[in-house]
């Protein structure tokens, strides 16, 4: 309950026991006292603490949850019964002019108090008391109230103010400058309604709320009204306004589609990317369609890829949103017309889900071409007999062909993104005569200064020639060759050939 609400309420209570207690002691005719009007009340007194009592008598204790004494009782008591005892030592009677009468009798190890309406009497004796109690105490809880609670007369005279009220309005050098502002901004509104108002008062305390939310009730007595101040909620306001104007000015320049659904899962948020990349109508989204209303239009676009049967989407569609929900969902439609859609969808605070759309065509395509390129450079240098590896700068092999792997015996595609310059030396030098060159190719491989081509001479273990070929590339890439010689016969003569014979 606000504090306009609880404001209403206390004045609702507090007129009715002013209004049962004032009508008691009207001047009209009273009503005849019932018999449950005119029953006499008792309390049990057990050395000066209160032990029992009739359950009406509970409502006029201070303090329920404390031990009553005599002392206690007597002094909510006596501004009635003025002839009750100071002490509990002796048996006492009495009565007022009230029509109320009182006797204190001595039994049983404690004493009696029995309240008790005269003969005669016509008025609700209890209920009156109680009425004034109650009343009492209204006033205290309407007076300290926090929010500011006054009554206005017909002639717009201000008649009582609570102290929230005289503390607020002691700026003005009259309380009834600032009251006649309040009516006259709550004026034309409805008085069941809270209005928000902003006062223009000169003198306020930077303290002071500038902004208040009002309510008015009409009396008997004039109007009342009942006001809080609400600047921190209005600045709330303000901010979140403005973030929310931030967001929507970034979320416009976004070429990212972007659509917010709510916890009822209803659209709430989207931006002009998303109307340029789905082809639906801004009405469309501006009635703020259900999250399946928005994808079966996506559908009739043909934004989405077309379902084999319908329920089988439908059933696809929750678990799209279930996965959503947990931040799981990520898709690739390939559509018809050759676009390409990343589709993500996150969960958002509240139970909100967010779906991104993002056209990948041009990356697809790109990826795809750059694919193509390289399925052809690797067709081109299968096709070359002689066994070729690169290796990039920080010395990992990158591409090999056919030959290489037949040579070496290793799978490319396990060897590629593993195998490192240290690792294919120590495999190719088990495949040669000693030789100095592979110290020199790992530092030439993984060398930044300016390189040139250079080549060596290897003895295969098999007994062939091979032409180890390096050639600096693009990037700081090498290539490396190995050229297999073909067998040639010695052109050396046979050191065993003719031999010359004197004659």
């Amino acid at each position: 309950m606000d504090a306009v609400s609880w404001g209403l309420a206390i004045f609702a209570v507090s007129s009715l026991c002013i209004g049962i207690y004032r009508f008691r002691r009207a001047s009209h005719a009273p009503e005849a006292p019932t018999s449950e009007m005119l029953k006499p009340v008792h309390l049990v007194f057990c050395e000066d603490r209160l032990i029992d009592a009739d359950d009406r008598i509970w409502a006029l204790l201070p303090d329920r949850t404390q031990p009553q004494t005599w002392a206690s009782v007597r002094a909510i008591l006596c501004a009635t019964l003025h002839d009750l005892p100071e002490t509990l030592c002796e048996t006492h009677g009495g009565s007022t002019a009230a029509g109320l009468g009182f006797s204190l009798t001595k039994g049983g190890g404690g004493f009696r108090l029995t309240l008790f309406a005269l003969p005669g009497a016509e008025i609700d004796w209890f209920q009156a008391k109680l009425a004034e109690t109650l009343s009492h105490q209204m006033h205290e809880a309407v007076t300290h109230a926090p929010d500011l609670i006054w009554l206005q007369g017909s002639d717009k005279t201000v008649l009582w103010g609570n102290d929230a009220f005289s503390r607020y309005a002691e700026t003005q050098n009259d309380p009834q400058v600032f009251s006649d502002q309040v009516s006259d901004l709550v004026r034309d509104t409805e008085p069941s309604r809270p209005a928000r108002i902003e006062l223009t008062l000169t003198g306020l305390h930077p303290d002071q709320d500038r902004w208040l939310e009002v309510a008015r009730k009409d009396s008997a007595s004039g109007q009342y009204f009942f006001a809080r101040g609400i600047d921190e909620m209005v600045r709330a306001e303000a901010a979140q306004r403005n973030f929310v104007q931030t967001l929507s000015k970034t979320f416009a320049n976004l070429t990212t589609g972007l659509a917010i659904f709510a916890r009822d899962r209803r659209l709430m948020l989207f931006n002009p990317a998303l109307v340029d990349l789905s082809g639906v109508s801004i009405d469309f989204l501006s009635a703020r369609p259900a999250l399946f209303e928005f994808f079966d239009k996506l559908r009739e676009c043909r934004i989405m890829p077309e379902p084999k049967n319908y329920d089988d989407w439908r059933e696809r569609m929750a678990k799209l949103v279930a996965a959503a929900s947990d931040d799981r969902f990520r898709e690739t439609w390939t559509l018809a017309s050759g676009q390409t859609f990343d589709i993500t969808g996150q969960p958002y605070p509240d139970g909100a889900i967010a779906f991104l759309f993002n056209d990948i065509t041009a990356e697809v395509s790109l990826t795809r071409g750059y694919r193509a390129e390289l399925d052809t450079l690797q067709s081109v240098i299968d096709t070359i007999d002689d066994a070729v590896a690169v290796f990039d700068p920080k010395g990992i092999l990158t591409v090999c062909n056919s030959a290489y792997a037949r040579h070496w015996n290793v799978d490319p595609d396990t060897c590629i993104p593993e195998t490192t310059i240290l690792d294919a030396t120590q495999i190719w030098k088990s495949a040669f005569h000693p030789s100095p060159v592979w110290p020199d190719l790992r530092d030439f491989v993984t060398s930044t200064t300016e390189r040139a081509s250079w080549d060596s001479e290897l003895r295969g273990k098999d007994g062939r020639d091979v032409l180890c070929r390096i050639d600096p590339i693009c990037h700081g890439a090498t290539l490396i060759r190995f050229c297999l010689r073909p067998r040639m016969r010695d052109p050396r003569p046979d050191k065993e050939g003719l031999q010359i014979v004197s004659a």
